[in-house]
């Protein structure tokens, strides 16, 4: 049975990818900001440049020695009010709402192996303290920023 499933092409989950066989390594340099949010663009990359890091199916390396470029631009940032409490209509919760676009490919011959745009978002409480909803803010940032990496991540290796 093992021969079996190693002879078909089987392959265990999170282990196959379908990048070309000379992609070993990627440069991922900081994404391009549009947005009105200062420093989103360093969250974000620095997520997706830690997420490569961590899953070691790519080695990170500097743009000239790397065979493939993953290179974005946050879009977009939007906050919306989700919770208003009853009696005096006053917001208690923000949706932060982050839409980015990434491109992945090859160095060499600059041909892109993928394209697309990806959007998440994340609850976040506002309070009467505007440096502590400032930092409810900053975590919601940060957590959409970890699942668009984890989402990039998986696009990119798997190819769907």
């Amino acid at each position: 049975m093992v021969l079996f499933l190693g002879g078909c092409g089987y392959q265990f989950q999170g282990r196959g990818t379908n990048l070309p066989p000379e992609i070993r390594s990627v440069a991922i340099p900081i994404f391009a900001n549009r947005t009105f949010q200062t420093g989103i663009e360093s969250e974000v990359t620095r997520a997706l440049v830690e997420k490569f890091i961590s899953v070691r199916r790519l080695n990170v390396l500097e743009q000239n020695s790397a065979d493939a470029l993953l290179t974005g631009i946050v879009k977009s940032f939007v906050t919306t009010s989700v919770a208003v409490t009853g009696d005096t209509q006053t917001t208690t919760g923000y949706r932060a709402t982050l839409t980015v676009e990434i491109t992945f490919k090859r160095q060499k011959d600059g041909r892109v192996l993928f394209k697309g745009e990806m959007s998440e978002w994340w609850n976040y409480p506002v309070v009467a303290d505007l440096a502590i909803t400032e930092n409810n803010k900053k975590e919601a940032v940060r957590q959409i920023s970890l699942l668009l990496a984890e989402k990039a991540h998986e696009l990119i290796l798997e190819n769907f």
